[in-house]
């Protein structure tokens, strides 16, 4: 009876482990009051009136103030608004007709931008709970010449809604941008990519070694983060890829590790072997040619997945705030 009984309270912590570890990203943000809008420079912008510019300056300053300048001198390099040759600067990027064209198209695909609020309202809840001390951004549009797709300031996270008009848009074949970018160049990738870009900047890269298993374990530390911030949204959306990469990458897990591990890459320090596996490409170099670009992203992502799982009381805080990248590879006691 005893050992019945011990069996019973084995089973039975066993259970509320699991439980536990499912439940970490199962959480309740009815509570949170938040309700995100989005700030329309894009629009308001190209619907200025341009036979009274000088005197619409003005307003748009005091509208869209820090951002306003950051998006002169970091997107559309039109120098300080203030200046008084300013507003005939901006009336000529306002009348460009390829700016026209892309506005037309813009408005063509974002006609109303419901579904990115309410999108990314969750998501920002989810990281007032998550991190109640931290922050929510302001949020912004824009049209930039196909410059940036997000911009990020101390308290601005800005969208370029012309680098997410969909991937078979025309005016990334006229400039030839390549497949494998254009493919996640959908109104669809923004939420992800604006929150993804937002970790990049509140948990950055710290650590004085800077080899390829680190930036593994820490790119899939932001992958963990938009796990929990977008728990119902597709793992192939989060990581940018299509679904048969993704199945790739599942089926070939193993032979991806052996791999890094018998070319001794997995602590490289080289540069460009570090961006060769990190960073978007038409496949991951030393891969077969069907694996996605930034496979080995999907492997650290596994890593920390694997980490959290061996380690329940471990918060997300707690995660993204660690940065022993050694630590979590170690304590995951990863094997495909």
């Amino acid at each position: 009876m005893i050992k019945k009984y011990i069996i019973f309270f084995i089973i039975a912590i066993s259970i509320l482990t699991s439980c536990k570890r499912e439940n970490k990203l199962d959480i309740d943000v009815s509570n949170i009051k938040l309700d995100i809008k989005i700030n329309r420079l894009d629009k308001d912008l190209f619907e200025l009136d341009l036979g009274n510019i000088e005197k619409e300056v003005p307003g748009i300053i005091e509208n869209y103030g820090e951002f306003f300048e950051l998006y002169n001198a970091r997107v559309i390099n039109l120098g300080n608004p203030h200046n008084i040759d300013y507003p005939n600067k901006l009336a000529g990027f306002i009348t460009d007709y390829t700016m026209n064209q892309v506005y037309e198209k813009v408005m063509d695909v974002f006609p109303d931008v419901n579904y990115i609020e309410d999108e990314i309202t969750k998501a920002f809840k989810r990281y007032k709970y998550f991190f109640p001390e931290k922050k929510v951004p302001a949020i912004y549009t824009f049209i930039g010449g196909f410059n940036q797709s997000v911009v990020i300031s101390d308290s601005i996270l800005a969208i370029g809604f012309d680098k997410y008009l969909g991937e078979d848009c025309e005016f990334y074949v006229r400039l030839k941008i390549a497949n494998y970018l254009q493919k996640n160049m959908n109104p669809e990738n923004i939420p992800t990519d604006a929150v993804r870009a937002w970790a990049h900047t509140e948990f950055v890269y710290n650590d004085s070694i800077n080899n390829l298993v680190n930036n593994m374990v820490y790119q899939g530390k932001i992958q963990y983060f938009l796990d929990a911030m977008f728990p119902q949204t597709s793992d192939s959306l989060k990581l940018g890829f299509t679904a048969n990469q993704l199945r790739w990458c599942i089926n070939n897990e193993y032979q991806m590790w052996n791999y890094l591990i018998e070319e001794k890459l997995l602590f490289s320090t080289d540069y460009m072997t570090i961006n060769k596996h990190i960073n978007p490409a038409p496949f991951t170099s030393g891969y077969p040619k069907e694996s996605p670009g930034r496979a080995s992203v999907w492997l650290g992502h596994e890593i920390v997945k694997a980490y959290m799982k061996r380690n329940p009381d471990i918060l997300i805080k707690d995660l993204m705030l660690d940065d022993d990248y050694q630590k979590i590879l170690s304590e995951s006691r990863y094997e495909p």
